[in-house]
């Protein structure tokens, strides 16, 4: 299959450009760089220059596609980079038909299914909380331009928080664990409350799977390894690769109540959206979504253990310390 991946050469989307080549799927990326890393030279990948923002170089890049892997987005940290992603995605959409793109792939995110009402939870769970904060809004907007548009196959991917190497995100957490675990790291909550994680290489393989298997069109997937964990055991276990003792220090999501409210009210006039008090409530209820669409649909099955992720994660961070 010939591909296009935005963000092909971030956190995520270079895994899925990896599992891509490595099944033989030619790969177009869409990038600002004006040289092709060293590591994809040699390879069957066409580096295409482009710009999320210029949204005519995005739809040049689509000529000739087979499978339209939309992981990119502008960086989303106000109210206006989430309105220039969601007019990105509603010009790709309307320009699916006459690129004859066969299937377009939205990687959305887990927060676009809210705070289930129930456990485990499947993407037909209604919500009991929706998450507000532009992020979230464009990915829920996204999806539904995407569902709307009837000129191409269409598969909605949202992953559960993304670990693994290659996170700048994570080297924070990191280095932040490896100072302050053994003294005590704060934590919303207990931190014994289930969370949804995927481990990156699993994510690239499900992502992929579903540009590419019949069963999976006009399907929307969330994404987890459907493992039950808890941010303790997370923490605990990059702690544990470190060699560090870990202290988790619980602060009661009550005490962030109210200056939370002052917060996302002054965001707001600014343009930002963060929604803080329902995040807190993310960070402190049990979420636990089932993966067995994925399982069936897909036939894909997480292959890393939280433990076999979380060390491969250290090992690749630590060799650039």
């Amino acid at each position: 299959m010939k591909t296009l991946v935005t963000g092909g050469t971030g956190f995520i989307g270079s895994h899925v450009v990896d599992f891509l080549l490595d099944n033989n799927h030619a790969v177009r990326i869409v990038s600002r760089r004006p040289n092709m890393p060293e590591r994809l030279k040699g390879k069957e990948v066409e580096f295409f220059q482009g710009n999320l923002e210029n949204t005519g170089s995005v739809i040049d890049a689509m000529e000739g596609v087979d499978v339209f892997f939309h992981i990119g987005e502008i960086k989303n940290i106000t109210k206006g980079a989430s309105e220039k992603n969601i007019k990105l995605v509603k010009h790709i959409a309307e320009n699916l038909g006459t690129k004859k793109i066969k299937r377009f792939v939205f990687i959305s995110s887990l927060t676009a299914a809210g705070i289930p009402s129930s456990i485990p939870a499947s993407e037909d769970t209604a919500p009991e909380i929706i998450l507000e904060d532009h992020y979230t809004a464009y990915k829920r907007k996204g999806e539904e331009i995407v569902t709307r548009s009837s000129d191409a196959e269409h598969v909605i991917i949202r992953p559960a928080p993304v670990y693994g190497p290659g996170s700048r995100y994570l080297g924070r957490l990191i280095d932040a664990i490896r100072m302050i675990g053994p003294i005590g790291f704060p934590f919303i909550g207990n931190a014994k409350n289930l969370a949804p994680f995927i481990y990156i290489k699993d994510l690239a393989r499900a992502i992929c799977l579903a540009g590419l298997r019949p069963e999976a069109a006009g399907q929307i997937f969330n994404l987890t390894d459907g493992m039950r964990h808890s941010w303790s055991d997370f923490l605990s276990i990059i702690a544990k690769m470190l060699g560090k003792k870990m202290r988790i220090v619980s602060l009661t999501p009550a005490f962030f109540r109210i200056p939370g409210i002052f917060f996302d009210t002054f965001s707001g006039i600014v343009g930002f959206d963060f929604d803080i008090n329902h995040y807190l409530t993310f960070l402190s209820k049990d979420i636990y979504f089932d993966n067995s669409k994925a399982r069936d649909l897909l036939e894909w099955l997480p292959e890393y253990t939280l433990a076999n992720g979380v060390q491969e994660m250290v090992n690749e961070y630590s060799r650039h310390l």
